[in-house]
């Protein structure tokens, strides 16, 4: 673009400034005639087509998301708009989704082309790293050195390396004599513990020589334990020796726990453990022999000092016990809990599963106080009693005046035209900021809001702030229904189990990304997609696809009918398998193949994987009730029994 036609595009973007926020009485045709104009003009700006984007910008002067236009304008342009009209439209839009990202690139922007004086006013409060990179160096250059040494010592003290433009403020703090011994030593952990190898060999030159040996023995503890271990039998009693043998033993101990335990036995004599470095390696070894099941590890916790058995060991203790049928043990563990802890519904359960087991009478009390809780142990305690299923629905009331009040609230109808336009995260981040101001009663009735647009994910998000977790219908929505129903009867899944693990997945969120990459409903990673499509004649060009209902659906349900005949319909194994992986499952059916299913659930080694699956199987439930189906899932699934439970009541 020429300096012409900029100077153009930014007189209508200042003119733009002073538009109305949104017109606010359009018919419903027009604002969809608006949205589609909208989507004309992102599209153009995706693909960089400028003179699309002011087509679409100047035909939407008074629709409240014309200003997302001119941010992408803005951003396509940053190393050219001037100062003013990032500022003016910045201090405009401060609270808009856009304004972060925008302000950060524009900061960014004048780092690297030197412009000292904008940076040094508008950045002081920025916490991006390349920004306060950019700020230190203009901080060099202006000779404003007060306090300098010391902010960056702090971006320079990360266990990654940094941006280009932490290069010349590093030299400079070089060149002040840093970093110590110490500060470089504490790097090289961060580096090494985030498993930056190449940037923890990189430090050894800030290292001593006697840092540089222990960094050596560091670096290989980290990458072969075991081996490592070995040689360390002929290091002399050391601060640096027995850190490293302390984290050596722990971190094998995660995967070899009888090894760790060798390992521990040969080392620990040849040091000088305070008590508290002894405590610490002994209750690691306790734990994962507890997490592998070892019927000895109920004795290893046992030989720990009181103050080690905490809350997380005593729940080991009690699963061990489980595993190995030593009921008395499991309520022993219970029974040495905190008294928050042994009222969770978890361990009421399991408090009652034991005094069952060992043939209590009071057996009957501890489910019966349980039963009438509608979560996964109530459920569980109800069919242990032969019971029917406590489910006490809450219907919420339209009001009229209040959702007028929240649609004339310009941030709110915001946030509904982003989810309209298919802004999937902007739309989320408007819409919590608007949440966060919003009383119990008003986000109730902007779940009524979003669940009559589709908008399901902030339904529930909303509920759940409300505090209101029996508003059922739509907290546990029934999205997708026809392509579902007619899916789960074509590949031979119950529906109820498609939407319990919809909903524990994604919560209905048709664009969820999860950190490990999984997307969309059925939070599908894009190999798996790819295989099953494969296997199954199914359509799939890319992880895009994932984010499309559509196309997702077909998918997951095909890969859950594919895992249900893995398991011979066992979907305690199937959940298990979905959040975890099949070899995952294989590993733990090795070694309990025989375990209550259950009690298999409660001793699995994830600890999101042990809390995934019940929540699912009681997701599962609750679709259920919502399609009128008497419950069998958890029957069924968790304890293994045939037919039905004995339905939902509402006793209150």
């Amino acid at each position: 673009m020429n300096a012409r036609r900029l100077l153009a595009v930014l007189a209508v973007l200042s003119a733009l400034l002073g538009a109305p926020a949104f017109a606010g009485s359009e018919t419903a045709v027009g604002r969809e005639a608006e949205r589609e104009t909208f989507r004309q003009g992102w599209v153009a700006a995706r693909l960089g087509d400028q003179s699309g984007m002011m087509a679409a910008i100047a035909a939407l002067p008074d629709y409240p998301l014309t200003p997302y236009l001119e941010f992408e304008l803005l951003r396509q342009r940053v190393d050219s708009v001037p100062e003013v009209v990032m500022e003016q439209f910045l201090a405009r839009h401060r609270d808009w989704s856009f304004a972060g990202s925008l302000e950060t690139a524009w900061l960014r922007s004048l780092g690297r082309r030197g412009e000292w004086e904008a940076l040094l006013l508008h950045a002081r409060d920025n916490g991006d790293t390349e920004v306060r990179c950019h700020l230190a160096r203009a901080r060099i250059e202006q000779g404003d050195h007060d306090g300098l040494a010391g902010e960056i010592e702090r971006l320079w003290l990360v266990g990654r390396s940094q941006s280009s433009a932490c290069d010349r403020p590093f030299a400079w703090w070089r060149r002040q004599g840093n970093p110590s011994h110490a500060v470089a030593w504490q790097r090289f952990e961060m580096a090494v513990e985030a498993g930056e190898d190449s940037l923890a060999r990189y430090l050894q030159r800030y290292l001593s020589s006697d840092q540089r040996e222990w960094a050596e023995h560091w670096l290989s503890m980290h990458a072969r334990p075991a081996a490592t271990l070995r040689r360390a039998r002929q290091w002399h009693d050391h601060d640096y020796a027995r850190h490293l043998v302390s984290m050596g033993v722990r971190r094998l101990a995660r995967s070899e726990q009888e090894r760790a335990r060798r390992q521990w036995r040969a080392l620990g004599p040849r040091f000088s453990w305070s008590d508290a470095e002894r405590g610490r390696i002994e209750r690691e070894l306790a734990l994962f022999q507890a997490v592998a099941l070892d019927e000895e590890a109920i004795d290893a916790i046992d030989a720990l000092p009181s103050g080690l058995r905490d809350q997380q060991m005593l729940e080991w203790r009690a699963r061990v016990a489980m595993a190995r049928d030593r009921w008395a043990d499991v309520l022993e563990s219970i029974q040495a809990m905190s008294a928050a802890s042994q009222a969770e519904s978890r361990w009421r359960y399991w408090r009652g599963r034991a005094l069952a087991e060992m043939n209590r009478p009071d057996a009957v009390v501890a489910f019966g106080t349980l039963s009438a809780e509608p979560n996964y142990y109530g459920f569980l305690a109800a069919l242990q009693l032969e019971q029917e299923l406590a489910l006490c629905s809450e219907e919420i009331s339209a009001d009229a005046a209040a959702q007028q009040r929240l649609l004339r609230d310009a941030e709110f109808e915001r946030a509904v035209e982003l989810f309209h336009v298919g802004l999937g995260s902007h739309a989320r981040q408007t819409w919590n900021r608007v949440s966060r101001r919003l009383s119990a009663r008003e986000l109730e009735q902007a779940a009524l809001l979003a669940a009559a647009n589709g908008w399901h994910d902030r339904s529930i998000a909303a509920l759940n702030g409300a505090g209101n977790r029996r508003a059922y219908p739509w907290r546990f929505p029934v999205a997708e229904k026809g392509s579902v129903v007619a899916l789960s009867e074509r590949y031979g899944v119950d529906p109820a189990l498609v939407y319990g693990l919809m909903r524990a997945e994604s919560a209905m969120q048709a664009d969820a990304l999860s950190p490990a990459g999984a997307r969309g409903l059925l939070q599908l990673m894009p190999a798996t997609a790819q295989a099953v499509a494969r296997r199954n004649g199914l359509s799939y060009n890319g992880s895009g696809d994932l984010m499309v209902p559509e196309i997702n659906l077909p998918l997951g349900i095909a890969h859950l009918a594919e895992l249900q005949d893995r398991y011979d319909g066992d979907w305690v194994r199937v959940a298990a398998a979905y959040n975890a992986g099949i070899n995952a499952v294989a590993r733990w059916l090795d070694n309990r193949p025989h375990t209550d299913p259950d009690v298999w659930m409660e001793t699995l080694p994830f600890f999101e994987t042990r809390d995934y699956v019940p929540r699912v199987l009681a997701f599962a439930t609750i679709y259920e009730w919502q399609f009128g189906k008497d419950p069998s899932v958890l029957a069924r699934h968790a304890l293994a029994r045939d037919g039905n439970g004995g339905g939902f009541a509402c006793h209150e």
